[in-house]
């Protein structure tokens, strides 16, 4: 493909309000053991990140309070973006060092808005260059949205920009309000969720449920628009990185 894929946003829904530094909630980190929401990042992250033009993701979270004040999106770690899997890993621990509390509401809505405008920006950027751009929001939470129908009218508003949503759903919540965003009529579809425990100990069937409507939205926007693909960019063999896999690793939860 000519266009330039971007992650562009990695988000952590902190829907618990539990304290993330004691045992027993879902972001205490373990040490060198991972977390459910580390192994998802490992594993979906890994997933995303291999079609990323240059692997430098911004990453954020929403649902947290600092200062007293809750933060409905808020940058995690102390750089703009990161570099690749490892990075947002390790913009996501060190969030958990710092004095942040889980706090409800749990709203994607200023989520979503800012990564669609960031889309349209790297798109508007992108062919002033004579290239393309489109991007993925990817949200990981382990609750049910607050509100769900102004989560779905904040979609409705944006499904006109390049980018898609995948939500990944952590743990075994009440997710009918995902499955909602996935299944709601909207001008253009945008929005996949993917129950991550479904497909814990099946990589290849991960990687096919998160990536299954991608293709499909990133032509039909480009078609919707009247903008053919460029020719495909060249690459050397020195341009691919291939990370060392285990077809025997297995993913614990607790």
């Amino acid at each position: 493909l000519g266009q330039f894929l971007t992650l562009s946003f990695f988000l952590f829904g902190k829907y618990d309000t539990g304290d993330p530094r004691q045992p027993g909630t879902p972001h205490f980190l373990k040490g060198n053991e991972k977390n459910d929401y580390e192994t998802a990042i490992a594993t979906v992250g890994k997933v995303l990140s291999a079609y990323d033009t240059d692997h430098q993701h911004s990453v954020w979270g929403f649902g947290a309070k600092y200062g007293g004040v809750i933060r409905h999106v808020f940058q995690c770690g102390p750089a703009p973006e990161v570099n690749g899997v490892d990075g947002i890993l390790e913009a996501y621990r060190s969030t958990f060092r710092t004095g942040l509390g889980m706090s409800e509401p749990t709203d994607i809505e200023d989520v979503v808005r800012a990564a669609a405008a960031k889309a349209v920006q790297a798109q508007s950027n992108a062919q002033a260059r004579g290239g393309q751009s489109y991007s993925i929001l990817l949200i990981l939470t382990d609750g049910k949205i607050t509100d769900v129908n102004k989560a779905a009218n904040a979609i409705r508003t944006v499904c006109d920009s390049p980018l898609s949503i995948v939500i990944i759903g952590i743990g075994d919540a009440d997710f009918r309000g995902m499955n909602y965003l996935d299944d709601m009529q909207a001008d253009r579809d945008i929005v996949q969720f993917v129950p991550f425990n479904q497909y814990r100990h099946d990589k290849h069937a991960l990687s096919a449920a998160t990536l299954s409507e991608i293709p499909d939205q990133l032509v039909g926007y480009f078609l919707k628009h009247g903008i053919h693909p460029n020719p495909p960019v060249q690459q050397s063999m020195d341009d691919i990185a291939i990370d060392d896999h285990d077809e025997n690793e297995e993913f614990t939860f607790y």
